[in-house]
């Protein structure tokens, strides 16, 4: 395994261990580096500190915010890195859903015991930055290597059912198979219990980060959570190699609300405005970051079928949808770059007429004013008008 840690890393775990305690390399970061993949996050398990000498030994290194007030999570940002940094803790189900589980930080808990709580053993591997010793009780290595998900404990993985669809984002992001036992244990989460916004998270993963969604959304068929949290979703086997292909295209994108949007419309393609209003308010999704999301997907799937073969075709689309998404999900790559040529692949075209324009013809704002404006941007779209002068000309025209 190739782990290179930050030396914020390592200085911290050397202080920890001056302290008495031990620090270990945990999560996803780990399991990246087994993967050869470049490691985003690194998050740490302190063992043999409490909470307060863990704060003080962070706060040497550069600026902690305490997250997990119960359990001894610490945020640490020096610079542009940041990291996790946490004791170890007990977990136990005390009622429904996400939030129903008490957790409580215990800093003297045995490695193995606290990697039982863990949800998959791909991210049960734990790693001594000091020392490079590989701590893997449940053979995460093993699992990484053969590219299978599979769970560390039964019991403690249906305490949260959250993590039947961190599986199916897992699935879609790393392009792994999933254990057959595994689908089962999904198949039994307790999914009603889950708040929108959990529900939407690990969604957005699966679109957002998915190299192969297809493979997310076979476990999600497997195990009945499509049916179940996702009803009036139109499930259509046909929509996964079609979002397979656009990871590419969802890439190239900006902004993310765009890409999001890409990837929801491919996979409502045949879903009623009524279902996927539905589905978009189980996601909590309607705007983001200023981007009209939901909008732009009912726009795109309302008009997938649009023609596009002319220039007019393409204006006339861009007045009703983003080209940018409808012609991606139809792979008509030569419309898109036409699109894209003419200014109209996100946006429709800017109105060569203004007001301001007929009010130095002597127009004055209303009704008439309006429809004036609509004749010549008819006339705009099919390209009879394409410059200023020509607006105007055109204007002038009707007028007499």
């Amino acid at each position: 395994m190739d782990l290179q840690p930050p030396a914020l890393v390592t200085a911290i775990a050397n202080d920890c261990r001056a302290r008495g305690g031990r620090a270990l390399l945990v999560g996803g970061g780990v399991r990246d580096a087994l993967l050869g993949r470049q490691v985003a996050d690194w998050d740490l398990e302190v063992y043999g500190l409490s909470e307060d000498a863990l704060r003080e030994v962070l706060g040497r290194h550069g600026r902690v915010d305490l997250v997990g007030k119960s359990f001894g999570v610490f945020k640490l940002q020096r610079g542009p890195l940041v990291l996790d940094v946490s004791i170890p803790r007990r977990d136990s189900k005390v009622g429904a859903g996400h939030r129903g589980i008490a957790v409580q930080g215990d800093p003297e808990m045995d490695v193995v015991e606290a990697a039982r709580r863990r949800d998959l053993t791909i991210n049960a591997i734990l790693v001594d930055p000091l020392t490079h010793e590989v701590i893997d009780p449940y053979h995460g290595a093993a699992d990484v290597e053969a590219r299978v998900l599979r769970a560390v404990d039964r019991t403690t993985f249906l305490e949260d059912p959250l993590r039947a669809l961190r599986v199916v984002q897992f699935a879609a992001r790393l392009d792994f198979d999933t254990a057959p036992d595994l689908i089962d244990l999904c198949r039994e989460a307790a999914l009603d219990e889950l708040p929108a916004e959990r529900i939407s998270g690990e969604w957005q993963k699966l679109l957002l980060k998915g190299v192969r969604p297809s493979r997310g959304l076979e476990v999600a068929r497997a195990s009945g959570i499509l049916a179940r949290v996702f009803p009036t979703v139109v499930d259509d086997p046909d929509s996964d190699a079609r979002l397979d292909r656009l990871v590419s295209v969802r890439n190239a994108l900006e902004p993310e609300g765009r890409r999001l949007a890409l990837m929801l419309a491919a996979w409502f393609d045949h879903t009623p405005a009524a279902g996927i209003t539905a589905a978009m308010d189980r996601l909590w999704l309607h705007k983001w970051n200023g981007y009209a999301l939901r909008d732009k997907v009912l726009a795109a799937v309302a008009h997938r079928d649009a023609p596009a073969a002319t220039d007019t075709d393409l204006r006339r689309l861009a007045v009703r949808a983003e080209p940018a998404l409808v012609l991606a999900i139809r792979d008509e790559p030569a419309a898109l770059a036409r699109a894209t040529l003419l200014g109209v692949a996100t946006d429709k075209a800017a109105p060569l007429l203004q007001g301001r324009h007929l009010g130095a013809l002597g127009v004055k704002p209303g009704p008439a004013m309006g429809k004036l404006l609509d004749a010549v941007y008819e006339a705009q779209l099919d390209g009879l008008v394409t410059t200023p002068d020509e607006a105007s000309l055109a204007a002038k025209r009707l007028l007499a």
